[in-house]
């Protein structure tokens, strides 16, 4: 008889526990633990019977009150008329970063907004945030509800193991059924006196903005890509020299530009080159234009024919007709302020990474032993004040030249021609740069590294002295 009991409860379309019947609950709270080289593994459980009929009352009574994903969406609130119908509406909540918004970029977002299935998609990841154990976060903890009627195990409801965010959905290992019903986690939370850390899932115009917003992060690369059609016309005018093979506003900071204003990509390609080579404009926002479209039709063929006259590197992309060359071009100049304080540095930080050598030479001396390696402090220290140390006259280094190589498989490596002919490698990221390996470096692993090595006109290394 009890068997027959089991069997119908499980196998009832709806989780249906009697109150007025036998009720016995007992809620376990896990904590699970994971390192950066083991395996995931239970750090501590603690148990509680739920002994007050009110309590087992109000418990079952939100158990038994079974939601649906498709359910609490339905009931967040959100605002569909507005999505379907003035989805524009909603660029108005989005602060992280400022864009102009023009036609181009209006027309492409409100595509993504007006889909109301877009926003179901981020409302589940939204409701799933916390699901996985972090850098700075290892641990993880859930919880599990198991329910008796009459001495026999009815329900056993399982939490989301997260490290945050919602416990939602609680799944019934018995018959895998979810219930996203918020207020199970709630009345749980707070008999384990947890209840002040409850958050609420986000519901109506806090939601709608939190999801749009989502929405238009996601679609970020391709919003910068379509701010360009605001100075399409001056863009066009390249049209007179070059074929344009791209153009959009660049977005982030980091290998070409840092503090520079709103910037734009434009990459250009003529018969002067090789099939390969390309010139990349980087066109700064000027008043109500770009820079000069004049400054790069005026000075380009000096630039690319010195970058083609190096035999080694010219050689390497006729051999790998899959590779490319792009030549920066940084408004009306061939390297800027960026690249320079990066790779060569400046005489008032050279001199302070001398006196920093100079001031650990007292470990010579001194019977303290340093707590740090001093040839890694020194090398880091180099890197951050003198770049590749090789400490060129600024009026020297500044007419060199920054070109960028791509090979088949994407790595990518920086280069400088200087003025006197000689190439400087400057960074290199992925497996290879030209027929070398990333070991050739120094490196151990392959990814972004800094060779700063400096090659002759047929592509020789030219070793330092010490």
């Amino acid at each position: 008889m009890r068997k027959i009991l089991l069997i119908i409860l499980i196998l009832l379309g709806k989780n249906i526990y009697s109150q007025t019947l036998n009720s016995k609950i007992e809620i376990v709270h896990n904590i699970y633990a994971s390192g950066f080289d083991t395996e995931e593994y239970l750090y501590s459980t603690k148990k509680l019977e739920v002994k007050e009929k009110s309590k087992i009352q109000k418990l079952l009574s939100e158990i038994n009150n079974h939601q649906s994903f498709d359910y609490i969406f339905k009931n967040s609130q959100l605002d569909t008329l507005k999505i379907k119908n003035n989805p524009l509406e909603l660029v108005k909540y989005y602060k992280e970063l400022k864009i102009d918004w023009n036609n181009h970029q209006k027309e492409f977002i409100s595509k993504k907004l007006r889909n109301v299935n877009t926003y179901k998609d981020y409302y589940k990841e939204y409701i799933n945030n916390g699901c996985c154990v972090t850098m700075h976060q290892r641990y993880r903890d859930e919880f599990v509800i198991k329910i008796w009627e009459n001495g026999i195990l009815v329900s056993e409801l399982k939490s989301r193991k997260s490290i945050g965010g919602f416990k939602i959905p609680w799944t019934n290992i018995l018959n895998n059924k979810k219930n996203y019903n918020f207020n199970i986690e709630k009345t749980v939370l707070k008999e384990f006196g947890l209840h002040k850390k409850i958050r609420k899932p986000l519901r109506g115009t806090k939601l709608l903005k939190y999801l749009s917003n989502k929405i238009i992060d996601y679609n970020i690369t391709e919003i910068y890509k379509l701010s360009a059609y605001t100075y399409y016309n001056e863009i066009k005018e390249l049209e007179t020299e070059f074929e344009i093979k791209y153009f959009g506003e660049v977005y982030g900071r980091g290998r070409y530009i840092w503090d520079e204003p709103q910037t734009f990509k434009i990459k250009l390609h003529n018969k002067k080159m090789l099939p390969n080579i390309n010139v990349i404009f980087l066109a700064s926002k000027t008043g109500k234009t770009i820079y000069s479209r004049d400054s790069i039709k005026n000075n380009y063929l000096e630039i690319v024919n010195r970058i083609q006259s190096i035999d080694f590197i010219v050689e390497y992309l006729k051999n790998n007709s899959e590779s490319t060359l792009d030549i920066y071009f940084f408004n009306g100049k061939n390297i800027n302020e960026y690249n320079i304080e990066n790779v060569n540095g400046n005489p008032e930080n050279w001199e302070k990474q001398d006196k920093y050598i100079e001031s650990l030479k007292w470990y010579e001396t001194s019977d303290i032993k340093p707590s740090f390696d001093i040839n890694k402090a020194i090398k880091t220290s180099e890197k951050n004040y003198c770049g590749c140390n090789y400490r060129f006259k600024r009026e020297f280094f500044e007419k060199s030249i920054f070109f960028e190589i791509r090979n088949k498989n994407k790595d990518s490596s920086v280069w400088f021609l200087l003025p006197d002919g000689r190439v400087l490698l400057y960074l290199m990221q992925g497996e290879k740069v030209l027929d070398y390996d990333y070991t050739a470096f120094g490196n151990k692993y392959s990814g972004i590294q800094y060779p700063c090595k400096m090659f002759d006109e047929n592509g020789k290394i030219i070793e330092r002295k010490e």
